[in-house]
């Protein structure tokens, strides 16, 4: 028998229930690292079969927690970026994923611009995943015909992110579907 999406989010619960920390990420990030590396899962739901682009496999009901499948057909690149105040863990099912963690150099006074370096550069293949944590910024990169699976700790669309284009520094707040309509009653 293997390890089915099923397991995962009733481990993922059980992880989260001692809160959303590091170490606790860290134990989520085994398990998908376990749960990616199972044939059946990444049969169903990486298969041919399922549609291009990003999909939305499961939303915890308790926590909040997302599970997303990302399959697409061409490559593609994002600028750094973080998670606002949640996380993500991000495991790789098919080719790779070129990582990179960047760090600002300036104190942050500027909500427009930023100056930033990369820090550190990896690559996450297959079976492998990588934790990304809170205000923590990092860019992605995939060949054609990619295929990762995601978690995050709620609905992205839910909070306040930054996007940091690395040559200009400019700043693109992310705005969530709650911050703009926190936005719009004000």
């Amino acid at each position: 028998m293997g390890y089915t999406l099923q397991d995962f989010c009733r481990d993922t619960r059980d992880i989260l229930k001692a809160g959303a920390h590091r170490p606790t990420i860290e134990k989520i990030r085994a398990r998908m690292e376990q749960l990616v590396s199972d044939r059946r899962f990444t049969a169903e739901y990486f298969g041919t079969q399922q549609p291009l682009g990003l999909k939305k496999i499961y939303t915890d009901p308790e926590l909040g927690f997302e599970l997303m499948t990302y399959r697409f057909d061409v490559a593609r690149k994002s600028l750094p970026h973080d998670h606002g105040d949640s996380w993500a863990v991000y495991a790789q099912v098919r080719e790779y994923t070129e990582m990179a963690e960047w760090e600002r150099l300036d104190d942050g006074s500027d909500p427009q611009y930023a100056k930033m370096k990369a820090k550190r550069k990896y690559r996450l293949n297959p079976g492998q995943a990588g934790v990304y944590f809170g205000r923590e910024l990092h860019s992605t990169s995939t060949p054609a015909n990619a295929c990762y699976l995601r978690i995050t700790g709620t609905d992205l669309e839910n909070v306040e992110r930054l996007r940091i284009d690395a040559a200009t520094g400019r700043i693109e707040r992310i705005r969530g579907r709650e911050t703009s309509k926190a936005a719009v009653a004000s």
